[in-house]
């Protein structure tokens, strides 16, 4: 067994002798035998990942001690006194041999780097002039914007506070005009002219209770009026209001990403009695889903992006009366932190590509920045597979809109990141892609360093012709983050910013 870093040497050997059961590790196998159990037992809840897709260090002191109880190595602590659907993630009795274990161990540590390169992030160039910033600020610690909207139809700015459990409402000249409380944080909403449907995840942080719920809100002359439309939930983070089965009737396609429970699936609410449900994908980490029709055949189809275990992007294929077929579009390792999606034609050639961006990083306590995180862009082939053509680094990235921003006839990429590398300045929160087509130009805007975007929206909500943004910073959260910059968001005050776009 060989170790690259001599300063964690000490604590490699000890974590080592832990993650074998005490005692002296068994003799060095082939290299080979160690992947080949990797892809064994590895692969059986999350595509493999590559020993270099971590250091060392995290490999041995964060991943490998949860992925013990995950094989039933080491025993959960409280196992017993889980749910029985909690305890089924925890297996009793261990899945692979302490021999067998050692030899995964030594395969990863052997061929992972002491330290993940540094990313390529494109420099930056120039603050951009583009944006009128409308700062939207509330007396409120910590300032937890759990959802931002842009309503178009009447023109006003949306934002779901975590931390008050309520719904702001502002014109876009920044002034509060009405608000919405609500029994936890929203997640998401679908306007539908005076009815809103919204996702209330519960609770804010991740859990596995059923609390959450889909509440309908309608804007009556004496204010709105909130209603129960699904209860309870597991945690939802997004809804579609869509005819699925084509019975003339609402139906509701739930993301419950849940935390080591959930599903996604949809619900068919009949006029009398309970609602059906219909599982899709039944395992927690369902982000957001996205309807469009992928094979021309007249029917909404399905995409869907799961952040946890096996995490990507997955489609179904619309077969009528409710029936869809499943199939995989864009698949990626655990460690790749997929965060966000949407739907653009990136090379103008008719049809609907998909962007995504993979920058969760927080998994666990001061993770390494990773220089596969960014902006990516899977083109659509025509047949209902999509290829990887471009992936832009961008530590932490947490969202990208597609759009001709500057009206100059090219498409430009904005994007936006949670988990910042903050040494790069303003790049690492907020940067402007222009001319992406070909060579292009980023810059940044004087707001980026002013929150965490962890929730965006982009339209045009002024209807005059250009494209605004809509950013909400959640101030407070895990990822590598100064004491002093963590104060500053978390008293700050920073709900949100409105990016009003001045092109035209």
């Amino acid at each position: 067994m060989k170790f690259y870093a001599a300063s964690i040497v000490g604590a490699s050997l000890l974590t080592l002798i832990s993650l074998t059961g005490g005692g002296k590790p068994p003799a060095q196998k082939p290299q080979e035998e160690g992947e080949l159990l990797a892809q064994q037992y590895c692969q059986s809840c999350h595509l493999l990942p590559r020993p270099d897709h971590l250091d060392q260090e995290t490999w041995l002191t964060k991943v490998f001690p949860i992925m013990r109880t995950y094989l039933g190595m080491d025993q959960m602590e409280d196992r017993e006194i889980m749910p029985h659907d909690l305890q089924a993630l925890y297996p009793e009795f261990p899945k692979m041999t302490e021999d067998e274990w050692f030899t995964v161990v030594q395969w990863y540590l052997d061929n992972a780097p002491a330290e993940l390169p540094f990313s390529a992030v494109p420099e930056v160039d120039s603050t951009t002039p583009l944006f009128k910033e409308h700062a939207l600020d509330r007396p409120v610690v910590p300032v937890m914007s759990s959802m931002v909207r842009l309503d178009t139809v009447g023109k006003r700015l949306i934002v779901g506070d975590g931390t008050t459990n309520a719904i702001w409402v502002y014109g876009l000249d920044g002034v509060l005009r009405d608000s919405v409380p609500l029994t936890g944080p929203p997640s998401s909403a679908i306007i539908d002219g005076p009815t809103w449907y919204v996702t209330d995840m519960g609770n804010l942080f991740p859990h596995d209770t059923a609390i959450g719920a889909v509440k309908r809100i309608d804007w009556t002359p004496n204010g709105p009026t909130v209603t129960d439309v699904l209860a309870p939930v597991l945690r939802p983070t997004d809804v579609q209001v869509v005819d699925l089965n084509g019975d003339g009737r609402k139906d509701y396609l739930l993301c419950e990403f849940g935390n080591r429970i959930g599903q996604f699936g949809w619900y068919d609410v009949p006029p009398k009695g309970k609602p059906i449900y219909h599982a899709l994908i039944p395992r927690p980490g369902a982000i957001r889903s996205r309807l469009a029709d992928l094979n021309n055949d007249g029917r909404i189809d399905i995409l869907v992006q799961m952040a946890q275990a096996r995490e990507g992007i997955y489609g179904f294929i619309n077969k009528g009366k409710g029936q869809f077929d499943m199939i995989d579009l864009a698949i990626f390792p655990p460690s790749f932190g997929s965060s966000n999606f949407t739907l653009a034609d990136w090379n103008a050639d008719g049809r609907m590509d998909i962007i995504v961006t993979t920058g969760d990083n927080g998994d666990y306590e001061k993770p390494p920045f990773k220089p596969y995180h960014g902006t990516r862009v899977f083109v659509n082939n025509g047949d209902l597979t999509f290829t990887e053509t471009h992936m832009i680094p961008f530590d932490g990235a947490y969202g990208a809109y597609l759009g001709d921003f500057d009206l100059d006839g090219t498409a430009d990429l904005f994007t936006h990141a949670y988990f910042s590398r903050l040494s790069l300045g303003n790049a690492a929160m907020v940067r402007f892609h222009r001319d992406v087509k070909g060579a292009h130009r980023v810059s940044t805007i004087p707001e980026a360093l002013s929150g965490r975007w962890l929730v965006s929206d982009c339209a045009d909500v002024d209807g005059d012709g250009d494209l605004d943004v809509l950013l909400g910073n959640v101030s407070y959260g895990p990822g590598a983050v100064s004491d002093e910059e963590s104060a500053r968001w978390i008293n700050g005050g920073r709900l949100a910013v409105f990016l009003e776009n001045l092109a035209r």
